[in-house]
């Protein structure tokens, strides 16, 4: 079940469990430092402006989350990744939304190769490009790597880049436009279990006051 909206129109205890998820994995598993307030990852962007997008399996627990800030106020690409416009004008577009702190699964094989995005991810994906339509949204806007960047094309997703990628102590990034469909986009379907983990460098940060 994917639970949409603003931190005060989400259920107090679900935007504690997405910020304690969220520690889980940025923190506890990537081993990245980041702004913590009480003892969960929270930055700056989790403002006012900021649209969650909460992942639940049938007993609660989340899987997957995402977060939507407009361009049209502050948001990290401008602020934290300035390098990866390739020396251009950040969008400030009210057709244009950014997508960050994303945390989802991908489909791996035995020997732990990432093969393609997992169905909850795409499923998370096609929630977020749904809430993109339904507020006039043209573009998505998505810092990663470009393993993710791959997956998305993979996945059938128009992606194109702002820039060229540059090395960061992430890896190799990149800034990228993913395009929102008029309708649901006849995206591939994963088809054996996923392996919960951040799909790689989606969810890029680096440390923020506030």
């Amino acid at each position: 079940m994917i639970t949409v909206g603003g931190r005060h129109e989400l259920a107090p205890h679900l935007v504690s469990s997405m910020h304690e998820f969220r520690h889980e994995i940025f923190v506890g598993r990537l081993g990245w430092s980041l702004p913590l307030l009480d003892g969960v990852e929270r930055d700056q962007y989790d403002n006012e402006q900021a649209v969650y997008f909460v992942d639940r399996d049938a007993g609660g627990n989340i899987t997957a989350c995402a977060r939507l800030l407009p361009t049209t106020t502050s948001y990290m690409l401008p602020d934290l990744f300035t390098e990866l416009l390739g020396g251009r004008r950040p969008p400030r577009d009210p057709a244009v939304w950014e997508l960050s702190r994303f945390a989802a699964s991908v489909r791996k094989s035995r020997e732990g190769r990432i093969l393609s995005l997992s169905q909850p991810t795409l499923d998370l994906l096609e929630a977020v490009c749904e809430f993109a339509r339904q507020h006039a949204a043209k573009r998505l806007l998505l810092v990663t790597s470009i393993a993710s960047e791959r997956l998305l094309l993979r996945a059938g997703f128009d992606v194109h880049r702002l820039a060229a990628p540059m090395e960061m102590p992430e890896g190799l990034c990149v800034a990228l436009y993913i395009e929102v469909p008029a309708d649901a986009p006849a995206v591939k379907r994963a088809d054996s279990t996923p392996s919960r983990a951040p799909l790689p460098g989606s969810c890029l940060s680096h440390p923020a006051s506030g």
